[in-house]
C-alpha cells in the first residue's frame, strides 16, 4: 500500500531533535548573547514543531513561532507546556509571506527561518519575505536563514541524502531514504521521500509512505543583492560551526544579516 505524506508529517519523521538540537545549540546560543540585549524577542519563521524556540525559552527568552500548518502548531503548543515554557513562547498559525500583516506592530530583535522551507519559494517571495522579516526587526537586530547548499552536487546528476533505518515508538522497522534529482541545472531540484514501514513489529505487512517536493537553489550572490539593496551587514558560512561556505563542498548555506545603525 502506497501513501502520500502530509508535509507536517514527514517532518516530524524525518528530523531527530536530540541529536539536531544539541549540534545547533552553540551557534544560536553565541548568536543570541552577542545581540548583547538579554530581554531579546525572538521570531521562528515556518517554526514546524517549535523545538527551537522551545530551547531559546528555555534559556530565558520570549519569542513567537508562525508556521502554515495547524498540525504543527498545535504539537509545538504540546511540546511548549511539556517543557513549561507555555509564558513565554506563542505559536500562531500563519503564511510568512504575510509576516506583516499577521504580526501587525509586533519588533524582534532576533528573527530566523532554519531547515530549508526558505527554498521552497520563488526568488520574488524570497525578497519579499527578507523585506518583511527585516522590517519587523528591531535596530542592530539580526536574522539568520539556513538552507541547504545543492551546488554542492553539481556534478551529480542524482543523489541519496540521508538514507537511514531504524524502530519506531512501537518498535516496527522504518527506512527513509530522500532521492534529489536536477530539473533545471544550478536553477531547482526535486526531492523524493520516501519511507518503508513495518505495519507491526510482529508483521510481514509494510506501507510505503512518498512525498515530492520542489527546490530552488539558492545561492550566496543572492544574500549578497539583498544585503547591499537593504544596507545590511551579512555573514556567511557553510555550517553551524562557521566554517567558511564554499560553493562546491559546503553542505549548508547558513546566512547572518544584521540591521545596520
Amino acid at each position: 500500500m502506497e501513501i502520500e505524506w502530509k508535509d507536517e508529517i514527514l517532518y516530524q519523521d524525518l528530523v531527530k531533535w536530540d541529536s539536531r538540537l544539541k549540534q545547533e545549540a552553540p551557534f544560536f546560543n553565541e548568536l543570541i548573547k552577542s545581540i548583547n540585549k538579554p530581554k531579546s524577542r525572538i521570531l521562528d519563521v515556518s517554526c514546524g514543531t517549535g523545538d527551537h524556540l522551545v530551547m531559546f525559552a528555555k534559556w530565558g527568552f520570549d519569542g513567537v513561532g508562525i508556521d502554515i500548518s495547524e498540525q504543527n502548531i498545535a504539537e509545538a503548543r504540546k511540546i511548549a507546556s511539556i517543557n513549561k515554557v507555555v509564558d513565554k513562547v506563542d505559536f500562531i498559525v500563519g503564511d510568512m509571506l504575510k509576516l506583516e500583516e499577521t504580526l501587525k506592530e509586533e519588533k524582534f530583535d532576533f528573527i530566523y527561518c532554519i531547515g530549508n522551507t526558505f527554498s521552497i519559494f520563488t526568488p520574488e517571495e524570497r525578497a519579499k519575505i527578507i523585506n518583511e522579516m527585516i522590517n519587523l526587526l528591531n535596530k542592530e537586530g539580526k536574522v539568520v536563514i539556513q538552507v541547504v547548499n545543492y551546488l554542492s552536487h553539481t556534478n551529480d546528476s542524482e543523489w541519496f541524502y540521508n538514507p537511514n533505518i531504524s524502530r519506531g515508538k512501537n518498535e516496527e522497522i522504518q527506512y527513509h531514504v530522500r532521492i534529489m534529482e536536477w530539473i533545471v541545472s544550478k536553477e531547482k531540484i526535486r526531492m523524493y521521500v520516501l519511507k518503508t514501514q513495518q505495519v507491526a513489529r510482529e508483521c510481514d505487512d509494510f506501507t510505503l509512505h512518498n512525498k515530492t517536493t520542489e527546490f530552488f537553489v539558492i545561492q550566496q550572490k543572492e544574500y549578497e543583492k539583498l544585503a547591499e539593496k537593504n544596507n545590511l551587514n551579512l555573514n556567511i558560512y557553510g555550517d553551524y560551526q562557521k566554517n567558511s561556505f564554499e560553493e562546491n563542498g559546503s553542505n549548508d548555506l547558513v546566512v547572518i544579516l544584521e540591521k545596520c545603525d
